[in-house]
C-alpha cells in the first residue's frame, strides 16, 4: 500500500502526508512544507 503524497502549493515539493500535516484538539489542521516551511492553517475537513 502508497502513502499517500502531498504537494506544496507554494514551492511544489512533495511530501508524505503524515509529515507535514498536524491535528489539533480544535480539529483544526495545520500543513506545514518541510522544504520552504510554507504553512497553511485551519483546514476544512469533513469533521469540521
Amino acid at each position: 500500500m502508497n502513502k499517500p503524497v502531498v504537494i506544496c502549493p507554494n514551492c511544489h515539493k512533495q511530501a508524505y502526508l503524515e509529515e507535514v500535516l498536524t491535528a489539533q484538539a480544535n480539529q483544526n489542521v495545520i500543513y506545514t512544507c518541510p522544504a520552504c516551511q510554507f504553512m497553511l492553517r485551519n483546514i476544512h475537513t469533513s469533521k469540521g
